[in-house]
């Protein structure tokens, strides 16, 4: 690769990073570590603010599928810009808006701005460097951690510097940092130019890949692992809370978490490369399954921190797996399709997960219900995995058209 070309590919893998920072991290999950903060201020019980998590969902999984007819037919760039000026707008909305209704409407185009940029995102940087596919699912992933990351220290140490916000000043934050990488983006991201010589063929047998078992068993399990997935992040910080541990201690541990996120993603993807999808996966369900429990049995500080490692470190490396595996059961040009039908099942589990937990946690009376429930999730995903042939791969590269 020439000069030229990897400066391109790391200027332009480095703006989708900090894209997915503002796009993902920031609008769909700090969320979680502002929820207490939330249902003081706007006087909501837990299944109000399940429900709000569920509507930045819902946002997601209608808009996911048509960001991708929107890009064939207006370009990838476009529409990832616009969904990074919605969700930078809803971050200056969310800033002054003091009624429940109001941010049930904000949070659904923050979901649907999360969309639009999102999936629109993948596609670009892996249709543009089709041999580092690993290395740009990986990076971009990362990004969900990240932003977990920022989102946390920034809720703990500097509400206390803005008095009359006080914790709305993090909207404000999120939008001015948004904003700034949206110009960025603009100016890096190039629209790739292989993509018209390969949609002939893309548009030949699509109907092939959605109709394809194998795909849509590693739908099923990317299901699950949506409806699983945001349980920690949005619970973890209210059962410590409740459990009598300091605020500023368990925001520190959703940031800890956030970390193991960014570190899973290229970890994860490193060992799949030697051993194989479907072992990682398999592992990587079993710390999930083990995080879920430990903090159960033990309400210490030494329990919540051990299961925000394990959630947060095998959660990071579940996404790129997924993606990877699916990918991998399909010819190059139909990964985009590929990646964009996957994710609806992932959507779909992240729509009904915080629901679900939300109402889990009101009917049956305290958090420690929810990590059950998650727990229950991750062993379901177990199990289907175990029927997963990693040979499929090879077999289901041959789709006829």
């Amino acid at each position: 690769m020439k000069g030229e070309q990897k400066w391109s590919m790391v200027s332009q893998i480095f703006a989708g990073y900090l894209l997915v920072i503002a796009t993902t991290g920031f609008a769909r999950l700090a969320y979680g570590v502002l929820m207490p903060y939330i249902q003081s201020d706007l006087k909501i019980n837990y299944t109000q603010a399940g429900l709000l998590a569920t509507i930045i969902s819902l946002g997601f999984l209608i808009i996911s599928p048509i960001s991708g007819i929107l890009a064939i037919k207006f370009g990838m760039k476009k529409v990832i810009m616009a969904g990074a000026i919605i969700v930078t707008s809803c971050f200056f909305l969310l800033l002054i808006t003091k009624s429940f209704y109001v941010y049930m409407l904000i949070m659904f185009f923050c979901g649907a701005g999360s969309a639009l940029a999102f999936t629109p995102l993948m596609s670009l940087l892996v249709v543009q460097f089709p041999k580092k596919k690993g290395l740009v699912l990986g990076v971009l992933l990362s990004g969900v951690g990240s932003g977990m990351l920022l989102s946390g220290l920034m809720t703990t140490y500097l509400i206390k510097y803005f008095q009359l916000l006080e914790w709305r000043a993090i909207w404000l934050i999120f939008a001015g940092i948004s904003l700034m990488v949206s110009l960025l983006a603009w100016f890096v991201l190039k629209e790739p130019v292989s993509i018209e010589n390969t949609k002939g063929n893309a548009n030949h047998s699509i109907t092939n890949v959605y109709k394809n078992w194998k795909i849509i068993r590693i739908g099923l399990i990317y299901f699950l692992i949506g409806v699983g997935y945001l349980i920690p992040i949005l619970f973890q910080t209210s059962y410590m809370l409740d459990s009598g541990i300091n605020d500023k201690v368990a925001g520190t541990l959703f940031s800890i978490s956030g970390l193991f996120t960014i570190i899973g993603g290229p970890v994860w993807g490193l060992v799949s490369d030697k051993v194989g999808r479907k072992l990682s996966i398999l592992v990587g369900l079993t710390f999930c399954i083990l995080a879920g429990i430990i903090p159960i049995t033990d309400h210490h500080l030494v329990g919540f921190a051990a299961s925000a490692i394990l959630f947060g470190f095998s959660i990071g490396g579940l996404m790129v797996l997924i993606q990877a595996m699916a990918a991998e059961r399909t010819l190059p040009y139909f990964v985009p399709a590929v990646l964009g039908f996957v994710t609806i099942f992932y959507a779909i589990g992240q729509l009904v997960g915080p629901l679900l937990t939300g109402v889990i946690i009101e009917k049956l009376g305290g958090i420690g219900y929810a990590y059950k429930f998650a727990t229950l999730i991750f062993i379901g995903a177990l199990c289907i995995v175990c029927f997963v042939n990693e040979r499929e791969k090879v077999e289901s590269a041959q789709l006829k058209s």
